[in-house]
């Protein structure tokens, strides 16, 4: 008798300290989760082997203000177009790239602070970035894929 009413109070204690807070921790994470979208992010103006592709994904005005980015990524130049699978939580993202033409690790400007090395980013067809707003787009369950076109100003 006293056995089994010990061997009941250990099963209880497992499945209080151990089993419960499993369950609530696996339940916490599908739910924290369930809103990442993988989306397929395709860079096209490749210089092959022309330098190593820096990306930004900037989730905020801020970041991109502050140039403190979400998520980074760097890619290898080893065909004209390349891709990059990439999870991000449902939202508005900029994403912007650039070719490190002369493998210093950054983005090198002219005195009028004009990319010297190919540079492309999200709702970007050339000129002056502008801000956040103007370059955002909508990352939700819909989206598959995003181009990024490398252009040389």
């Amino acid at each position: 008798m006293i056995e089994k009413n010990l061997s009941e109070k250990i099963v209880a204690m497992i499945l209080k300290k151990i089993v419960l807070p499993l369950f609530f921790t696996a339940f916490f994470a599908v739910n924290v989760f369930a809103g990442n979208c993988q989306i397929v992010v395709e860079v096209t103006g490749v210089k092959i082997n022309g330098g190593k592709i820096y990306a930004k994904v900037f989730s905020t005005e801020k970041e991109y203000k502050k140039d403190t980015p979400f998520a980074t990524f760097v890619l290898e130049s080893r065909n004209s177009v390349i891709t990059h699978k990439l999870d991000l939580p449902e939202g508005e993202y900029v994403i912007a790239v650039f070719q490190d033409t002369n493998n210093n690790g950054k983005l090198d400007n002219n005195f009028f602070n004009i990319p010297k090395e190919p540079v492309g980013m999200t709702n970007y067809i050339g000129g002056i970035p502008g801000d956040f707003n103007k370059r955002k787009i909508q990352i939700n369950e819909k989206t598959v894929k995003i181009t990024l076109q490398l252009i040389e100003l």
